[in-house]
This record gives C-alpha cells, structure tokens and sequence, in this order.
C-alpha cells in the first residue's frame, strides 16, 4: 500500500483501540475510517474505496469472522488483517483459513502493524 493515501477501515467495538489505532494510522498518513460494529461497516456506502480491512474478532451482535465471510464473499480482493486478545491457535487458522493476511495478538505493536500493512 504504497503512493496515493489509502483508506484503511478499522472494525472494534472498543472505543478506545478504535481511536487510538484511527489516529496512529492518520499519523502514518493513511485515511483511516472507524467503525464500532461489522453492520455498520456494511453499511458503509463506499466499501469499495477501502484498500484494506483491520476488524476485531471479539466484538458483540457480529463476531470478526463473520465479518471476515460475508466481507471475502462480497469483495474478495480486499486484504483483512484482524486483532484478537486472545491467544487461540484455532482462532488463528481460522482466521488465515477464511482469507485473513495475519492475525495481530492485542495490545497490538505499531511496528507489527506498520509491517502487515506495508506487505499488503
């Protein structure tokens, strides 16, 4: 993800990591879009402007890997990278199974971020 700024949206019900990890992104100079549930980023009327996906896989009403499915079966060129606290090998392969880049371990790293985005 190099040249142009690109959008990269962020999923999280934390309000918190969601802020934080919008303005980390502002500050790396992407266009960072938070939303605090996987509806309200379906909702979203330009989905197709979103260079890359960053979702939560714990999150209340739709979990990450929902989120994960329907996001692969609707635009399936568009990269996931998703965050977990908890460490759960299952969840992992998982994960990378249903298409996902990586699965970050929270509290999330800046230079493991900086690093799944720049390879994507």
């Amino acid at each position: 993800m190099s040249g142009d700024k690109k959008s990269v949206a962020i999923v999280d019900d934390d309000e918190a990591l969601l802020e934080a990890t919008s303005g980390f992104l502002e500050a790396m100079g992407y266009d960072a879009l938070p939303f605090s549930s996987g509806r309200s980023f379906l909702a979203y009327d330009h989905i197709d402007l979103v260079a890359l996906l960053l979702t939560d896989i714990n999150m209340p009403e739709m979990t990450g890997l929902e989120l994960l499915d329907i996001v692969k079966k609707r635009w399936p060129e568009m990269p996931i990278i998703m965050m977990t606290a908890l460490k759960d090998e299952v969840i992992r392969r998982r994960a990378i199974a249903g298409g996902a880049k990586d699965l970050l371990q929270k509290p999330i790293l800046a230079d493991d971020l900086i690093r799944c985005i720049e390879d994507i």
